[in-house]
């Protein structure tokens, strides 16, 4: 027979055989799920550990922290998620010009983004809060001092002049309309003229700014507030070309039929006179 001990000790050992196991089991698993995750620490780019680090200084809060992270991040490999994400910390830091340039630097180096709409809804929305903002901070218009206005002075005193002979009737001369009826409408031709090419030499001016205008809306970053002065600009050049040749063809009748109604023949030439930002008529002759 075995003795009783041998017996006692083998059920010992038999007892704890499943925690041993249980033991080497639990290793085995911690071993095979830290493995892959120190592997990975390894062998992550820097790009990818200065926008892992940037994400826990924004999720913690630290934007200028977060916004140095993210801009390490894009020196070493240029992402246009990177770009997103500096504008969202300077959004939440409160710099809201910071935030819509980098806002748009992300639009443009990633035009066909899903988020579009919702960055260019914050873009929108950020300029209303800025110009608010202008304007609330404005100091208020400066209000004139009344001035209380000096009593006129006593009139002279002056004495009585004795009264000089009466002189002889005048001769009335005849006048200037009975002489030549047409001279007011070819003064008033010629000052509509004039202003009819004040006109036009005004749509030159701001065609040719609203066309600078235009361009700078469209060079580097796009521009909606130069691109909505170009169209009202635009507008206001055709308003002047339009006012000032209807100024100028009404000028110009008026001319003809004033020098029609005279008895003379007339020697007035008009030589117009364009240049950016003025117009005007040169003559010569007899009026």
């Amino acid at each position: 027979m075995v003795p009783l001990a041998d017996d006692t000790a083998r059920h010992s050992a038999m007892q704890s055989l499943p925690r041993t196991l249980s033991t080497v089991l639990g290793l085995l698993v911690v071993l095979l799920v830290c493995a892959p995750a120190a592997a990975g620490e390894r062998h992550r780019s820097p790009a990818e550990a200065h926008y892992s680090q940037g994400m826990k200084q924004y999720t913690l809060g630290h934007f200028p922290e977060a916004i140095e992270e993210f801009e390490k991040a894009y020196d070493l490999k240029p992402e246009p998620i990177f770009l997103f994400n500096i504008a969202q910390s300077h959004r939440n830091n409160k710099n809201a010009e910071r935030a819509m340039f980098f806002y748009r630097r992300y639009l443009e180096a990633e035009p066909r983004a899903k988020n579009r709409a919702e960055v260019e809804k914050r873009i929108k929305e950020m300029e209303k809060s800025l110009a608010e903002e202008r304007e609330r901070l404005a100091p208020p218009p400066v209000q004139p001092v009344p001035v209380a206005p000096r009593p006129p002075p006593p009139p002279p005193v002056v004495a009585p002049l004795p009264l000089p002979p009466e002189p002889p009737p005048p001769v009335a001369p005849p006048t200037t309309s009975a002489a030549n009826p047409g001279h007011g409408l070819r003064i008033a031709g010629i000052v509509v003229g004039s202003v009819g090419l004040a006109g036009i030499g005004a749509g030159i001016a701001f065609g040719v700014y609203q066309a600078n205008l235009h361009d700078q809306a469209f060079r580097g970053t796009f521009d909606q507030t130069k691109l909505n002065s170009s169209n009202t600009f635009e507008t206001i050049e055709f308003i002047s070309f339009g006012v000032g040749g209807a100024a100028l063809a009404t000028g110009i009748v008026l001319y003809i039929v004033g020098a029609s109604s005279s008895g003379h023949d007339q020697t007035v030439s008009f030589v117009p006179l364009l240049a950016p930002g003025m117009g005007g008529i040169a003559l010569s002759g007899r009026l």
